[in-house]
């Protein structure tokens, strides 16, 4: 997430931090703070944020339209990218364009055709027909149906967009989650296929979709990374499991080892491991991976032709996904914690009527705040729009 942004999950938290036993929103649940944020997130992006998104999409060659995303509240423009200067060149907007290209036409061009409106004109003018005609195609959006239909010029091209959106409709972020069952040591374990010295255990990368991450066993042998993994030769697949969680989890301190990744977390239960992978920006790698599956057996040079089994099984929880949760500007992160506040009080018939009128006053000041702070416009800006319009060189 940028630095400029605040995530709701934050500031619904640090809202949380200021409620003692005085406040007039003490018995406040989470779930209410959530969705009062929301609600006021969603009223900020319409007055003070405005937030732009940009999509691509393909005009679909026989319908002549395409989908409207799911955030989408109102369309600012929409148009080719234009080979001069990386510009942008906007579509013309028709109000009478049909909305449904399958139907056939039932009134041609033809000037002889008495129920075309230009009927009778033969001599080579259609009269009535006004002038700045888009020769580049036109749109027409249709609510009903969520798309944006285009004329037959179109057919099979590709269209920018740029529409205010609601600010929170964005894919939720989901962990992910997946869980080993360890085996013992070699010389604990009744198939004498356990754990040895060198033996790996593969997990999948945080940052690479395709990478995986090693961790090592290490047998008595103090570590000198912390994806080393030191065992004992006696130890039972339960205490292999616990030393596994406490490497991912804390690394070696008394080594002076910090964990290797703060994004996965690991709790235990007897043999089985519970790994947890938090705010992931790729899609993560799947058991199918060649890599992954040496988990259930594999081969050590310096063992032979033994076969060792780290894990007994390894399967997946859940399945992670890579989104965006709903977040805030900064300039607008009090604007919304006010808003909270001032919606949770508004109809208590506890709170004292003075209280009501001065978190109202708090909310549309900061709103207020918010607003000009988001559209600031300084010296350096008003003379470039102004060495545009009267094409003057800079003045040195």
């Amino acid at each position: 997430m940028a630095i400029d942004y605040t995530s709701i999950d934050e500031v619904v938290n640090d809202f949380q931090l200021t409620i003692d036993d005085t406040s007039y929103d003490k018995d406040a649940q989470i779930y209410q703070l959530r969705l009062l944020a929301l609600q006021g997130l969603r009223e900020l992006k319409f007055d003070a944020e405005q937030e732009v998104k940009t999509a691509t999409m393909l005009v679909d060659s026989t319908t002549l339209q395409v989908t409207l995303p799911n955030d989408y509240v109102k369309l600012f423009r929409i148009g080719y990218r234009s080979s001069f200067e990386d510009g942008f060149v906007s579509l013309g907007y028709k109000s009478d364009l049909t909305l449904d290209a399958s139907i056939s036409a039932e009134v041609g061009s033809d000037n002889y055709d008495e129920n075309n409106p230009y009927y009778h004109v033969d001599i080579g003018r259609k009269f009535g027909v006004g002038g700045g005609n888009n020769t580049l195609g036109y749109y027409r959006i249709n609510r009903d149906d969520n798309t944006i239909n285009f004329s037959s010029d179109l057919a099979g091209k590709t269209v920018f967009m740029e529409y205010i959106s609601d600010g929170i409709s964005n894919i939720q972020p989901v962990d992910h989650v997946i869980e080993f069952t360890f085996n013992a040591a070699h010389s604990e374990d009744a198939d004498n296929n356990g754990i040895r010295n060198s033996a790996v255990v593969f997990l999948p990368s945080t940052t690479s979709s395709t990478d995986i991450t090693r961790f090592t066993f290490k047998l008595d042998t103090d570590p000198t990374s912390n994806t080393d993994v030191k065992f004992s030769g006696t130890d039972s697949g339960a205490v292999i499991a616990e030393k596994f969680s406490n490497v991912i989890n804390e690394g070696y301190p008394d080594f002076r080892l910090s964990a290797s990744n703060s994004k996965i977390k690991a709790s235990h239960k007897s043999n089985v491991v519970t790994l947890t992978f938090s705010d992931i920006t790729v899609v993560l790698n799947s058991f199918n991976d060649s890599n992954l599956s040496l988990n259930l057996g594999q081969n050590v040079a310096e063992h032979g032709s033994a076969s060792i089994v780290p894990l007994l099984s390894q399967r997946l929880l859940q399945l992670g996904v890579v989104g965006d949760g709903p977040k805030v500007h900064k300039f607008c992160e009090e604007a919304l914690r006010c808003y909270i506040y001032y919606k949770y009080i508004q109809r208590k018939r506890g709170v004292p009527a003075n209280e009501k009128q001065m978190a109202k006053r708090a909310y549309y000041n900061e709103k207020r705040l918010a607003r000009a702070r988001m559209m600031s416009f300084n010296k350096e800006a008003a003379m470039q729009v102004s060495r545009k319009a009267f094409k003057q060189s800079p003045k040195l």
